[in-house]
């Protein structure tokens, strides 16, 4: 199995990390009425969450 903790991945880790951190204050409240800057980040974030799990897929899959 190869390092599974080499730079990149630590990268994506500690950034997805903290998008889930930063949407989690945005949204911690669900009373509260959300603004577009909200709804903007949170898919935002979705997407560079995909990008990276599509990315560790195709290095632990894609060469094997």
């Amino acid at each position: 199995m190869k390092n599974l903790l080499n730079l990149d991945n630590l990268l994506m880790l500690i950034t997805s990390l903290l998008l889930l951190f930063v949407n989690w204050l945005a949204f911690h409240d669900m009373r509260e009425a959300h603004t577009v800057r909200d709804w903007l980040m949170l898919v935002a974030s979705v997407i560079v969450l995909l990008k990276f799990a599509r990315e560790f897929w195709n290095r632990q899959f894609g060469q094997a």
